[in-house]
């Protein structure tokens, strides 16, 4: 999936600039940045919640599953009927035994044998999103656009969680992008982007690449590091983003990989 979005304006505020992003089947990429950089923009306008002036190619938006922060579910179903029913009303398989035999597929994938009978309202939060991206996966997206799906959950869950859909994705050649403020995972993703606010409050890229380049990118030893560089002076950062994204674009123009 190619993204390039040349302007987005909120009212009469440019938020989002120059955002030239591919995403790759069978990776897992990672969106992180400052407070109000663009990081919800961006996913809106990639599933279509959002006009912006620029193009979103290689993809079918049928084919895009999201999965929000806060799992929208029903929650006196079990968890192997909820995913029964995604899979019936998906249409995508031909009889309501298949329908059952995938519920089950996927209840094991995620983890879930233990809970498959349980209602849901008794599952965990992290079971819980367990449950949500089962049911994009169920009906076979082939892109998975997660929104900050592991905010409150311990450091130990959160692992869990994310690297169980980081090997999915993986396995099934899927793309996924995740909005996390989690910096403690990040080198379980394929790819990090992040966005910062530019010193006209516009939402620019910092930084797209490998998370092993991050470091020698930002020049520091911590990637939380990073964001008290990016973060304004009144925000009690370092107020260096305009240096980092003309930094990001000087590279990006010469074609270097990061």
């Amino acid at each position: 999936m190619i993204v390039d979005i040349n302007e987005k304006y909120y009212g009469s505020r440019l938020a989002l600039s120059n955002i030239h992003l591919v995403f790759n089947r069978g990776e897992s990429t990672l969106i992180i940045g400052t407070s109000g950089a663009g990081k919800s923009t961006l996913i809106k306008s990639i599933i279509g919640k959002t006009k912006y002036q620029g193009f979103i190619r290689d993809y079918r938006p049928e084919d895009i599953g999201y999965i929000p922060q806060f799992p929208a579910l029903n929650v006196m179903e079990n968890s192997q009927d909820a995913l029964y029913w995604s899979a019936l009303f998906s249409s995508k398989y031909r009889s309501r035994k298949i329908c059952r035999q995938m519920a089950g597929y996927y209840i094991d994938m995620m983890g879930l044998s233990g809970e498959k009978d349980h209602q849901i309202k008794s599952l965990s939060g992290g079971q819980k999103q367990r449950v949500s991206i089962a049911k994009e996966l169920i009906r076979m997206k082939g892109i998975l656009i997660a929104d900050e799906i592991d905010t409150g959950l311990d450091a130990g869950v959160s692992r869990g969680l994310i690297g169980t859909l980081i090997k999915i994705t993986r396995a099934e050649n899927k793309t996924t992008v995740i909005i996390s403020h989690n910096l403690s995972n990040i080198e379980m993703y394929d790819r990090v982007v992040v966005l910062v606010r530019d010193s006209g409050k516009t939402g620019r890229i910092a930084y797209s690449g490998r998370p092993q380049n991050m470091k020698r990118f930002f020049d520091t030893d911590d990637y939380v590091d990073i964001l008290v560089k990016l973060n304004s002076v009144e925000e009690n950062g370092l107020g260096q983003a305009d240096y980092y994204i003309g930094k990001y674009e000087a590279f990006r123009k010469a074609g270097q990989i990061l």
